[in-house]
């Protein structure tokens, strides 16, 4: 285990049902198998309850299931020892990657539950992506897929060789929903990271996928658009049974 202790840095030892560094600072896992190591816990900001139950009803629909695939195939090619998946949710992506030994870092306890029962050969951590409780250059490979890049700790805790995979929508992406939920549609922004590490690659991953109307309220609700539409888009949605829409994906993939 590489993982260290957030209070002064030194190694964590697994004893039983907790983890414990040399200075005796403790730390529980929950029971369905994460460690909370989070100091401030009046400060989590993690998805939601419902955020992460409709994101993960979606993505275990298989909608997504072409990313995944081309994600996993793209790790397994570099033969990563260590694998770090930050912001991983509920560990639907994380769980398909490969590597001797993986970890998950995230915020939200109801996401983390859920990936920590539904895979034991990945270590699910409660802990901020900006802080990660990682040692310097301990993973060959990190990935951050519609999340918030942490440049400065990808860098840290990178091997020199390493990668980082940096998964975005592409400027179509969920192009029909937008359509259904406002008059008029803008296109998504390709805001690449700056700085952080040598790109080596970009690929735009594109596909269809059709929705039932419990999948399509899942992807809804698992959006920014759940907070942000007009009420009469969400009528428009309340009424739709089927709808088509377009998936894309822009992979980046960088080296350190």
């Amino acid at each position: 285990m590489k993982l260290l202790c957030p209070v002064c840095g030194k190694p964590l030892c697994r004893e039983e049902k907790s983890a414990r560094c040399e200075n005796r600072h403790t730390f529980d896992y929950a029971a369905s198998g994460y460690l909370n190591l989070a100091l401030n816990k009046s400060g989590l900001h993690g998805d939601s309850k419902e955020m992460t139950a409709a994101r993960t009803s979606f993505l275990e629909s298989g909608s997504w299931l072409p990313l995944r695939n081309v994600l996993a195939e793209k790790l397994q090619a570099m033969e990563p020892a260590v694998t770090v998946d930050l912001c991983c949710g509920e560990g639907w992506y994380t769980r398909a990657f490969p590597g001797t030994e993986k970890y998950g870092i995230d915020l939200s306890k109801p996401a983390l539950i859920y990936a920590a029962k539904h895979d034991k050969e990945t270590q699910y951590v409660l802990a901020s992506a900006f802080r990660t409780p990682l040692p310097d250059q301990c993973a060959d490979a990190v990935i951050t897929c519609f999340a918030p890049v942490a440049a400065e700790e990808i860098r840290r805790i990178l091997k020199p060789g390493g990668c980082f995979l940096h998964i975005t929508g592409g400027p179509d992406h969920l192009r029909e929903l937008k359509e259904l939920l406002y008059e008029k549609v803008i296109l998504n922004e390709e805001n690449p990271p700056e700085d952080i590490l040598t790109l080596q690659e970009e690929t735009t991953l594109e596909f269809r996928f059709d929705t039932d109307r419990s999948t399509l309220q899942n992807l809804f609700l698992m959006t920014p658009y759940a907070y942000r539409s007009p009420a009469a888009g969400k009528q428009r949605l309340e009424h739709t049974e089927h709808l088509s829409i377009t998936a894309q994906f822009i992979i980046r993939t960088y080296s350190r």
